[in-house]
């Protein structure tokens, strides 16, 4: 057999495999990472390595925070595709819809999303009237965490309040109230102490790109954090509204 006869053909075999391998290596086919899941949130970290694309799947009204910078090329089933462009540590709100995600850039890109189970109809801003509390911001008379000083309302609408908070390094909040369920999104690293009342304080160390879910709205909480390090904590807290 002469072997010399059929070596381009060989070599174009490989060379074809090794597209269609690639091609098949562009497609993520894990799942997003479930951070946080009950009756009325599923909470995901949703990574995509670079110029790596995600299967077509489907998502309900989400609230969401870049982690990364992302620079994307978004499809759908039944459009052109178009070109998607955020910074790191922004938010963004999403109607329901069906994608498909190409990252295009040559680092890892990763996003919090907060999926809202029962989100019923499209978003409608909110916009609360303005009341300011006669609360002292002690340990007996909590502000609402609204109108605590670091906390500011940046975003809402019928399913999410979303405060930004920014606390620099040797500040500390008044005492404050949670009345409902959040979401916290940590967007820096920060040295923290916590104080709940009639308690001493207590390490609560803060790691970027970690993100949690505490019970707010059966079980309300009052408690105040001090930036006890050097770097500048900041955390947007998604509180989830009934």
């Amino acid at each position: 057999m002469n072997l010399r006869r059929f070596a381009p053909l060989l070599i174009l075999f490989l060379a074809a495999a090794s597209c269609v391998s690639l091609a098949q290596d562009q497609t993520v086919a894990s799942t997003p990472k479930i951070e946080f899941e009950n009756d009325q949130i599923r909470v995901i970290r949703a990574s995509v390595g670079p110029h790596q694309k995600t299967p077509m799947h489907s998502h309900p009204s989400r609230f969401g925070v870049t982690l990364t910078k992302n620079d994307l090329r978004i499809y759908t089933p039944d459009g052109p595709s178009q070109i998607s462009t955020r910074a790191a540590n922004e938010y963004f709100w999403s109607e329901p819809v069906t994608h498909q995600v190409e990252n295009l850039s040559d680092a890892p890109l990763q996003n919090i999303e907060i999926e809202l189970k029962q989100s019923k109809g499209a978003s409608r801003e909110v916009k609360e009237p303005a009341i300011e509390s006669t609360a002292q911001g002690t340990a007996t008379d909590p502000v609402p965490v609204e109108q605590e000083p670091h906390h500011h309302v940046i975003f809402e609408n019928q399913y999410v309040r979303v405060l930004d908070v920014v606390l620099k390094p040797g500040e500390t909040t008044l005492f404050h109230k949670h009345s409902l369920d959040n979401v916290p999104v940590i967007l820096t690293d920060a040295a923290n102490k916590r104080q709940f009342p009639a308690e001493d304080w207590a390490p609560s160390p803060a790691k970027a790109g970690s993100v949690g879910f505490t019970i707010g709205t059966k079980t309300p909480y009052v408690h105040r954090i001090s930036n006890v390090g050097t770097t500048v904590f900041h955390v947007l807290d998604v509180q989830i509204l009934p």
